[in-house]
This record gives structure tokens, sequence and C-alpha cells, in this order.
């Protein structure tokens, strides 16, 4: 069942559990490790945001984009925060669909 957005409709997020096993499975691949277990958390709460009730991000795309930008910025890997950024997204993308 395919989800309608709106200012009023929530957005799906991740759980902080959910980023870190996609944290997990990353860092054995690139051989990198978590840095910043808070960053990670913090990152976690992008994509659903609400203030007061109302979705920070208009649709599912825009969230998409924000937990890339947080990731990069937040740096919660040792490296390859792009390219976890990148991953993110894409599963992201799977679970909001």
């Amino acid at each position: 069942m395919k989800q309608t957005t709106s200012l009023h409709s929530p957005i799906a997020g991740l759980s902080p559990e959910q980023l870190l096993i996609i944290a997990d499975q990353f860092c054995e691949v690139h051989r990198v490790r978590v840095r910043s277990f808070s960053a990670l958390v913090a990152a976690a709460a992008v994509p659903g945001a609400r203030i007061e009730g109302i979705a920070v991000h208009a649709d599912p795309t825009a969230a998409e984009t924000a937990l890339a930008q947080t990731l990069v910025l937040l740096e919660p890997l040792s490296g390859k925060n792009v390219e976890f950024a990148h991953a993110c997204t894409k599963i992201y993308r799977r679970l909001s669909s």
C-alpha cells in the first residue's frame, strides 16, 4: 500500500536501530567504524521529523535529501560518509515507497 503525503500525513522515518544496522553492514564492507552514535541517532530523526504534528518535509524525496545532507554534515562514520549517505538514501527510498 503506497502512502500519500501531505502536511498532516506521516512521512516514514528511520529508527536509530535501523540506521545502526545499516551502518554496521556498511562499516564491515568498507572497513570504517561508527565514530558518533549520537550523530546516527540525530540523522535517523531527520526523515520523519515533525513540529507540533506537522511534517518538516513536504514529501519523501525532501526527507531523503535532508537525510543525506545530515549524514554528510554530521560524519557519523570514520570515513566514507558521502558513500554511506548515498547507501542510506537508497534504502530509505525503498522503505518509503
